[in-house]
């Protein structure tokens, strides 16, 4: 075999072998687009963010075999409404793939009308079972809510509207650290969503007639850990 002939055959295998990867199907733990229920979906998210704490993540669901089958449907098992915040990617901190996730993103993790015909989409047209809402430390706008209650905002109207939003779960305590009582604000932040979603006509039939929950979390930008909290 001359050497342009061998060049040309590792050419080839080159080639065949990047293919490969690109068509194999990536390896999953819930295969297939069945139902999952939310205790389940609880338990797929905190494995998810336990890889990738552990520097360990997988990131399933990324072949493109993977990615035709949902070119004309979609089967997301977790709902998940989190700040816009560049930092909070959730698919990355859950370690999920295409297709597993139905992710709404607003500052502040605020619930409002369009916020609300998302989840209600999600809920009732993909028959997702788990809804999350996720706050996360140092957030930007609990902590604009925060110093509004002590300065004068001269914010443009959206954003003050934004905040607005925010300010009741701000709870000044007397002799309080400031960081504190943004860290605080932040939990309730997450209360009062997980509390609005709840009153929602439409999620109140979902929960009691159905094996729906919302829940609220909390993200740890500093350890990456996710805690939930199904009691909220």
């Amino acid at each position: 075999m001359n050497i342009t002939t061998l060049v040309k055959c590792l050419a080839v295998c080159g080639i065949l072998f990047a293919l490969s990867f690109a068509t194999a199907p990536t390896p999953s733990y819930h295969e297939g687009f069945q139902t999952v229920d939310s205790d389940t979906a609880i338990r797929l998210l905190t494995e998810g963010n336990s890889r990738f704490v552990a520097g360990e993540s997988i990131h399933p669901h990324e072949a493109f075999s993977w990615r035709a089958n949902l070119e004309n449907e979609q089967h997301p098992w977790a709902v998940l409404l989190t700040c816009s915040d560049s930092r909070v990617p959730p698919e990355l901190i859950f370690d999920q793939g295409f297709g597993d996730l139905f992710v709404i993103r607003v500052a502040g993790n605020i619930v409002d009308t369009d916020v609300i015909a998302s989840i209600e989409y999600a809920v009732d047209y993909l028959d997702t079972q788990l809804v999350v809402v996720m706050g996360h430390t140092h957030c930007g706008a609990v902590t604009a809510a925060v110093d509004s209650e002590k300065h004068a905002s001269h914010d443009p109207v959206e954003i003050t509207s934004l905040v607005h939003r925010i300010q009741p779960a701000v709870n000044f305590v007397e002799g309080e650290d400031r960081n504190e009582t943004i860290k605080r604000s932040v939990v309730n932040n997450v209360a009062l969503s997980v509390k609005r979603l709840k009153e929602v006509a439409d999620l109140q039939r979902a929960l009691e007639q159905r094996d729906v929950k919302i829940v609220g979390s909390m993200y740890d930008m500093h350890t990456g850990i996710v805690t939930f909290d199904e009691n909220q």
